[in-house]
C-alpha cells in the first residue's frame, strides 16, 4: 500500500505537495522523497522507523526538501535507552582553564578584567564562542557533555496533537555537572 501511495506521489513529481504515509508500518523512510523537490508536508507518523535514510540524513540535504512540516511521532527514532556513562576524569588544557576563568570573571563584572578585555580582540572573539552549563550556570569553552531534555511543547505551538514530548539540546561543562543532572536529562552517545 505504501509503495503505491510513493509511485503515485513520484508520478506527481515537483507538483507533489504533501505526503502522508500514516501507519503504513514502514521501516525505512522512503529515499525517494529527495526526488519531490515541491514536498511541503511528510507525514510518517506511527511506522516503525528507526532512522533517517542515508540518502538525506545530512542537514544539509534535509534542509533541501524545503518541507514546511514534518510530522514523525510515534516511530522510533529516539530511543530512551539509557546507557552507562564512561566516568572520565576532566584534564582541560590550559586554554581552557584560563577562558573558563576568564569567562566567569566577567560575568561576575570584574572591573579589572572588563577594562582589559577591550585591549585583545583576539581574546574576545575567542570568548565569544563560550557556552554556559546548564547545569551549573558556569562558563565554558570547548569541552562539554551534550544532553537531550523533553520536554512538553507550549500550548500555542502549531504542532500534531500527538506530539507529547520535544527534544532539547543541552549542554553540560563536566562529569560532575552530568552526575547532578535532572532524571529527564540524558547524555548523546554515539553507540
Amino acid at each position: 500500500m505504501a509503495e503505491r501511495l510513493l509511485i503515485k506521489a513520484l508520478k506527481g513529481g515537483k507538483y507533489t505537495k504533501i505526503v502522508t504515509l500514516n501507519e503504513k508500518k514502514i521501516t525505512k523512510m522512503p529515499s525517494v522523497l529527495e526526488k519531490l523537490p515541491g514536498l511541503k508536508t511528510l507525514d510518517l507518523q506511527n511506522n516503525l522507523i528507526p532512522k533517517v535514510c542515508p540518502e538525506i540524513s545530512a542537514l544539509t540535504q534535509f534542509q533541501d526538501l524545503k518541507l514546511k512540516e514534518f510530522y514523525c511521532e510515534g516511530n522510533p527514532l529516539f530511543l530512551k535507552q539509557p546507557v552507562n556513562a564512561i566516568k572520565q576524569e576532566d584534564v582541560w588544557s590550559l586554554q581552557e582553564v584560563t577562558s573558563r576563568f576568564i569567562m566567569n570573571q566577567l560575568a561576575a563584572k570584574n572591573p579589572f578584567l572588563t577594562k582589559a578585555i577591550k585591549w585583545y580582540p583576539q581574546v574576545r572573539n575567542m570568548l565569544s564562542k563560550g557556552k554556559k552549563c546548564a547545569i551549573c550556570g558556569k562558563h565554558f569553552l570547548t569541552t562539554w557533555l551534550e544532553c537531550v531534555e523533553f520536554f512538553p511543547p507550549s500550548k500555542n505551538w502549531k504542532i500534531s496533537r500527538n506530539l507529547q514530548l520535544v527534544p532539547l539540546r543541552v549542554l553540560i561543562c563536566s562529569y560532575k555537572c552530568f552526575n547532578q543532572r535532572d532524571p529527564n536529562l540524558f547524555g548523546i552517545a554515539q553507540v
